[in-house]
């Protein structure tokens, strides 16, 4: 059984001839379609340590460079108040976090917010294997808001 994604386009799609992607435009499809291949190959529903695993197998058969659950962290005012674990980065530009939940809450937005600013990471994908469609958003942050 194959499982499609609707939720985005090819990011070219629409666009002018010779239109480019930006780096992490271009970084976003290619993960997306990683994610993609595992829900094919898998299925959905299963914990999302599991997905997480499969993820890093594609990434790594797409030559990306990526780290597994970074810790990063946490200062306030000039004191280290805790820690906290990072699910995956890649290339230094994009924070990946794989879930299996019913659907993205409050919650995880607001989490991953934190966790950009904390590691001045561009964008988040938040990505669901829930359904046999992938589900997922994209975060974006600027600094210098």
């Amino acid at each position: 059984m194959e499982f499609a994604n609707t939720n985005d386009q090819d990011p070219s799609s629409g666009e002018a001839p010779g239109y480019q992607p930006s780096p992490l435009q271009d970084l976003c499809y290619k993960v997306t379609g990683c994610a993609i291949t595992v829900l094919n190959t898998i299925g959905p529903g299963l914990d999302s340590k599991i997905y997480e695993n499969c993820m890093m197998i594609e990434l790594a058969k797409q030559g990306l460079r990526f780290e597994y659950q970074r810790k990063v962290d946490v200062v306030y005012s000039g004191q280290k108040v805790g820690v906290v674990t990072l699910g995956v980065i890649i290339n230094e530009m994009l924070l990946v976090d794989c879930r299996s939940v019913a659907f993205f809450n409050e919650t995880d937005f607001s989490e991953n917010i934190s966790y950009l600013k904390l590691t001045q990471l561009p964008m988040v994908l938040m990505q669901n294997f829930k359904f046999g469609k992938l589900q997922w958003k994209k975060i974006a942050y600027d600094p210098n808001r």
